[in-house]
């Protein structure tokens, strides 16, 4: 810190050593109990991927059917995502992730009573209606206690919760099944439901007494380091505003600025890979051979374990260097190729699963670049409906990947061409991030330090 005396103004005076002292301070307070949230809320909504090993022959859906009722559950988040965000600046962030904890909990436990295809859509649906809101609200809530350029490295350490959850949850998930299946009736798809989603519900109601909605409002930060904070944040706002963002201009602006939809199209093309990881990967394994659920999950973590070094690279390297463009471009272009000769390349175990890993490192860091950017490009009330709306129209690769590898499957055998139709999208946004993208929305302000 500087020599300045508590209690007095502070503004360009703020040392580097002081500020990153600061932002060490609140990244330690949040950032690990979000993560941990943001872990079971990914393995809620993916581990039916393990499921359907058991589940289909059991219920005896198809593979598009298996699709649909994966990929519905965004349909619902991505209808209630907007309402919810926009919830969560009227009652604050603790009553809102609370909310959509414990019903998501829930939700998901009940899944373990389905018997049916349609009970699962139904299920799968409301599970999304429920958790609608969780990561555009946390990306939002980033925003009040990180400067814009600490948000691709705040940010890639969050969505590496979406990597941890088949890491550590993927065997889990095939313990659970493999060692439990008959307990007091129930097959292992249905303790693995159960067990997997009660610790959220718990999680959830810790959540309203250990966030505060504002830094203002945190009795863990002393009058002087939320005095620093706040001069940080105010000259960071000012930076960016002046970068050509949207400022204080109306929740209208943001929701009819087509930039907004190319920011969507950008994470959506990045999450497509990812969902189609993380519903179809355990079947692909299967069919590759490998029969036990258990070494099925080890198997799928080595692509899992090289999308999450991906995604730290590349979203360090975006954040040291102040560049979004060609970190996005050039990671969805690399993995682009690399899940096409996948979906060539099926005669190798070994060489199935570099080729998978090394997509995913790809498209992993596409995703953490391309959530840098709403936060920084988006102002004022226009930020949480503009990020929401980005989340809403991204979370929709949810539902279009595995149903798009769903159908493929049903048509050919194979989940090639479904693989190769992501690739293309994937190539198509990495030209929208060149070519269409305005220089100003991946502008990232200087540490003024």
């Amino acid at each position: 810190m500087n020599t300045q005396s508590i209690g007095t103004p502070v503004g360009q005076g703020v040392s580097a050593s002081g500020e990153a002292l600061l932002f060490r301070k609140v990244l330690r307070r949040l950032l690990p109990f979000l993560f941990l949230a943001y872990f079971f809320s990914f393995l809620d909504r993916v581990n039916i991927g393990y499921a359907k090993l058991q589940m289909q022959p059991l219920l005896g859906f198809t593979d598009s059917q298996y699709g649909l009722a994966a990929g519905i559950f965004f349909l619902g988040y991505a209808f209630f995502e907007i309402p919810s965000n926009l919830l969560m600046e009227k009652t604050g962030a603790r009553a809102t992730l609370t909310r959509i904890m414990v019903l998501w909990g829930i939700t998901s436990a009940l899944t373990m009573f389905v018997s049916t295809s349609l009970h699962l859509y139904i299920l799968r649906f409301f599970l999304g209606v429920f958790e609608a809101g969780f990561f555009p609200g946390v990306i939002l809530y980033l925003s009040y206690w990180f400067p814009s350029y600490m948000r691709g490295r705040v940010t890639s350490l969050l969505l590496l919760a979406t990597l941890a959850a088949p890491i550590v949850g993927g065997p889990i998930s095939g313990l659970i099944m493999q060692n439990m299946e008959g307990i007091y009736g129930w097959a292992g798809w249905q303790w693995m439901f159960l067990l997997e989603a009660l610790p959220i519900i718990f999680i959830g109601i810790c959540c309203f007494f250990y966030l505060s909605d504002k830094p203002s409002h945190a009795t863990w930060l002393t009058a002087e380091e939320k005095a620093i904070h706040q001069e940080i944040m105010v000259r960071d706002s000012a930076a960016n505003v002046s970068a050509g963002g949207h400022g204080k201009e109306a929740i209208f602006s943001a929701l009819t600025d087509p930039r907004v939809y190319l920011l969507a199209f950008l994470a959506f093309s990045a999450y497509c890979g990812s969902y189609a990881f993380n519903f179809w990967l355990p079947t692909m394994i299967q069919q590759m051979g490998i029969k036990d659920v258990s070494t099925i999950a080890l198997y799928a973590v080595v692509p899992f374990s090289m999308a999450a070094l991906g995604m730290l690279v590349i979203g360090r390297s975006s954040d040291l260097r102040r560049e979004r463009r060609w970190h996005y471009a050039l990671s969805m272009i690399f993995a682009a190729v690399m899940l096409a000769a996948a979906s060539i390349w099926q005669h190798s175990l070994v060489v199935s699963l570099l080729l998978l890993g090394l997509a995913g490192f790809g498209f992993s860091g596409g995703v953490t670049v391309a959530w840098a950017l709403p936060a920084t490009y988006l102002k004022g009330r226009a930020a949480a409906a503009g990020i929401a709306l980005v989340s809403s129209l991204a979370t929709l690769s949810g539902f279009v990947a595995p149903w798009l590898i769903g159908v493929a499957r049903d048509l050919t055998g194979s989940s090639s061409a479904g693989l190769v139709s992501i690739s293309g999208m994937m190539l198509l946004s990495a030209l929208a991030m060149i070519f269409i993208i305005p220089s100003r929305a991946t502008y990232v302000a200087p540490n003024p330090n």
